[in-house]
């Protein structure tokens, strides 16, 4: 028996041995790849902004057969490429690869036919010319020794901005230093036939569950059907909006968007958004507070990964499940500004892995304050069914609507009803966005959304007067100030004062009615920061001609792609007929961006020291116990008080002219560098600031009593003001109820430091006629205001 057992164990050991390893072929059909490419980006590209889109990278906008690794020339701007497959040598050789490209490109190589093991071997930076193998020390590789008959994996990306657009690889022998580099070419190149082909997003399909409805492929061949909802809170599939609270100042969602008197119910303005991510155009108002509500699913159960970035400050939470009261059971936070994709600045950006069930909806929320420059917030996730495990942005396909909202924007408040076919679309009495319909060219012609003529305001129109252009008729008279543009007679040049950073422009041509040929044609663009040294901004542009009519519209002019400057130079270098050269008007879309360290004003009234940083934001520090650790850099005190709920670190001067002073609640810890000047006077206590705070808020208010607690009708009727007062630092809590104790909403549930009186405002549109309550939580007490909806 035991000679029988010895037996099949090394039985067992040989067939495991000899058990072949089976794996995936994905070397295609020889002689060709493809060039796949993704278009539509707003601004240059890179590789990040590729990686994060849905359909990267099975799934490109367009794609050509190319016979060789070389790209057509000149296709578009503002796109990204892809070509990868495998290159296979005859004998073994060793060879090196150069690239060049316009505008960044980037060549990997694999050590064998497995993606897993690709290499970075050679880029391009900025732009090369089509043969200018030398530009940059990174366009050539190593000495890399291939393998006769072995298939070496590869990709080839391209990233364009303006102006010309191509890459290309070539390469030769090692030994062959006096060869010629030569393009790579259909004798060693396969097509890569793996990656996802699944039926496109949409289509009809059966999931095998009897209880959903409207089942549609989600186009990573998964076939998704909306489940039963567990609340009726649970709205449209695919519809998510975003409520915008405008001229908020501050940077923090804590200490600023929570405690305003608008937020959460009364917001400005409201767009649908494409994702869990927005705004749908940003970097168009600063001070601002955002919140999104809606739920989430899944289409294939498993663990899910989320990053969140945002700027400014942004706060995203996702609830257990459906219910909104569960929605701290996972946080996500970016507490100062990153960049779009930025997902590795803190880990409080992320979320999981959590496991998640399809057909289970997770109700999740986005709160987010803008204080100045770039905006965004977006919610990135890593799944178990999209082709590569790479950050993702979540799309509304796997979204729905959160519709027991009571917000509601003002009546009469202008906004977008999404029908080309209405104009006038305002703010009704149940809060929806309302056109009135309308037919012909004044409705559903684009120039329609331009803003009417203003005869009090020209310098914001554009009209068919000869006053309101500008045009040039001398050839000789001043010198262009670019001397690289000494050929053009006809230019204009900007100056802006300041250093601006600029990203879009848009353009009105020379409008003067039976006059639209003196408009710019041909155009060259330079900017420039001391009016001396220029750059141009890409080749030349194609400018085309006005309409004459009052209600020109113009077109979108160059994108500066947010190069930093303080002029601005445009010249012509020919025209739609002879003669004098001018334009209507040109707009920029820009932001101050002076140099580091330039004195700023951040228009917050609790900073001082206020400077620009790297990023052109303008920054001051706050002295005033509104942070928990205060950092004075290296230099002359100007303020008296300075304060910090927990610590403060100074390295700073402390002058004769005025008396400082620090208060800390912890520590206060005085840095190499930290000087009092003979006979200045500086002070240093450790003491609680907010109750400091609170003490000067009770001298400078009214007394009253602490339970102060009232709600009454503004000037609109269906617009109600919660007054209350905080007199110490507690946990807050405010809500409506109907008459059968049923939570509504949550105005507020925070721990407050905000002391004093506070308001907040309830719209009353949405409700049905009835009684409702008011419900403060403050602390230990609480306090009901009832009031009557009659409508």
């Amino acid at each position: 028996m035991k000679r029988f057992l010895t037996y099949l164990y090394n039985l067992v050991v040989i067939l495991i041995i000899n058990q072949p390893i089976l794996a995936q072929n994905c070397v295609g059909t020889a002689g060709q790849v493809k060039w796949n490419y993704w278009t539509g980006f707003a601004s240059s590209p890179d590789s990040s902004d590729l990686f994060v889109l849905e359909n990267f990278p099975s799934r490109p906008d367009g794609s050509q057969t190319l016979g060789y690794l070389k790209t057509p020339v000149n296709y578009t701007d503002y796109f990204a490429s892809l070509i990868r497959g495998y290159i296979k040598v005859p004998v073994t050789e060793t060879y090196i690869f150069n690239i060049t490209g316009d505008d960044k490109s980037i060549f990997f190589l694999s050590t064998n036919d497995s993606p897993a093991n690709k290499i970075k071997r050679a880029e391009v930076l900025t732009y090369t010319g089509l043969t200018e193998y030398t530009k940059e020390p990174g366009q050539t590789s190593q000495n890399i020794q291939l393998v006769g008959g072995q298939y070496y994996y590869f990709e080839l990306y391209n990233f364009e901005g303006t102006g010309g657009d191509f890459v290309s690889l070539q390469w030769r022998k090692a030994s062959e230093t006096s060869v010629v580099w030569s393009i790579i070419d259909f004798n060693y190149i396969y097509e890569y036939a793996c990656g996802q082909n699944c039926p496109p997003r949409g289509t009809a399909c059966d999931d095998g569950n009897t209880s959903t409805t409207n089942d549609q492929q989600d186009g990573f061949c998964n076939c998704v059907g909306t489940a039963p909802a567990p609340n009726s809170c649970v709205g449209d599939k695919g519809l998510i909006e975003a409520y915008y609270y405008d001229n908020i100042t501050g940077n923090y969602v804590e200490n600023d968007l929570i405690n305003a008197a608008k937020f959460p119910l009364s917001p400005d303005r409201r767009e649908k958004l494409k994702g869990a991510y927005g705004p749908l155009t940003p970097n168009v108002k600063d001070n601002y507070g955002t919140l999104v509500q809606g739920f989430l699913t899944v289409p294939v159960t498993g663990n899910y990964d989320f990053n969140l970035t945002g700027d400014g400050q942004t706060f995203f939470f996702l609830s257990s499940d459906a219910n909104i009261a569960n929605k701290q059971a996972s946080q996500a936070l970016v507490f100062y500004g990153v960049d779009d994709t930025e997902h590795k600045n803190s880990t409080f950006q992320n979320i999981g892995p959590r496991y998640m069930e399809k057909g289970k909806y997770y109700y999740f929320e986005f709160r987010h304050k803008e204080s100045s420059w770039r905006d965004h917030f977006n919610l990135y996730w890593k799944t178990p069914f999209h082709e590569i495990r790479q950050w993702k942005r979540v799309p509304n396909f796997y979204l729905y609507d959160y519709k027991c909202e009571i917000s509601c924007i003002a009546q009469n408040t202008p906004c977008n009803d999404d029908n080309p076919f209405t104009k006038n679309d305002k703010i009704d009495a149940q809060c929806n966005c309302v056109g009135t319909p309308c037919t012909g060219p004044d409705c559903d012609d684009e120039t329609a959304r331009y803003q009417a003529y203003d005869s009090c305001d020209p310098t914001n129109n554009l009209t068919t007067l000869k006053e309101a252009a500008w045009v040039s008729c001398s050839n000789t008279l001043n010198p262009n100030p670019n001397p690289a543009r000494a050929s053009s007679a006809h230019w204009i040049m900007y100056d802006f004062s300041d250093r601006y950073k600029f990203s879009t422009s848009r353009v009105w041509n020379y409008n003067v009615e039976n006059e639209t040929d003196k408009g710019f044609k041909t155009v060259t663009v330079d900017y420039s920061t001391d009016g001396s040294t220029w750059q141009a901004l890409g080749n030349t542009y194609s400018w085309p001609k006005a309409q004459g009519l009052p209600d020109y519209a113009g077109f979108l002019g160059p994108n500066f792609n947010d190069v930093k400057a303080r002029y601005i130079l445009i010249s012509a270098i020919d025209n739609w007929g002879a003669g004098c050269s001018g334009i209507g008007k040109i707009a920029f879309d820009a932001i101050l961006c002076n140099p580091n360290g330039t004195p700023c004003n951040d228009n917050d009234p609790l900073t001082s020291y206020d400077k620009f940083d790297n990023n052109c934001n303008c920054k001051g520090v706050n002295i005033n116990c509104g942070s928990d650790t205060l950092r004075l850099a290296k230099e002359t005190l100007a303020d008296g008080a300075f304060k910090a709920k927990k610590r403060i670190e100074a390295q700073s001067l402390v002058p004769t002219t005025k008396d400082i002073s620090f208060t800390a609640g912890n520590s206060i810890v005085l840095l190499p560098g930290f000087e009092v000047n003979s006979s200045a006077i500086f002070k240093a206590d450790i003491a609680d600031c907010i109750q400091a705070a609170f003490v000067a808020n009770q001298k400078a208010t009214a007394p009253t009593d602490s339970s102060e607690f009232s709600t009454k009708d503004t000037e609109t009727a269906k617009l109600k003001e919660i007054i209350f007062r905080i007199n110490q630092p507690s946990q807050v809590k405010l809500s409506l109820k109907d008459s059968q104790e049923q939570l509504i909403v949550t105005l507020i549930d925070h721990y407050s430091e905000s002391l004093g009186t506070q308001t907040k405002y309830l719209p009353t549109n949405k409700l049905v006629k009835g009684t409702y309550f008011v419900e403060l939580e403050l602390g230990d007490k609480k306090l009901r205001q009832e009031f009557v909806v009659d409508k």
